[in-house]
């Protein structure tokens, strides 16, 4: 069996009994309306570019 060298690594199981927190578990209330904010503000400006770049397909027509 040849191994690739670009192959991804395998993932190591979590132990059992482990503990994983997560990132925000500690962040207070305001932090948290603070990232929702920021993240809602993010997808909105990707989704204004997105409609951004079909308008401009659609202006070009078929000599896009």
């Amino acid at each position: 069996m040849t191994v690739q060298p670009n192959s991804a690594p395998v993932p190591t199981p979590l132990l059992s009994g482990a503990t994983v927190s997560k990132a925000h578990d500690d962040w207070t209330p305001e932090q948290k309306a603070q990232h929702k904010a920021e993240k809602k503000e993010r997808k909105n400006a990707r989704l204004r570019f997105f409609f951004g770049w079909c308008e401009g397909v659609q202006a070009f027509g078929s000599a896009f």
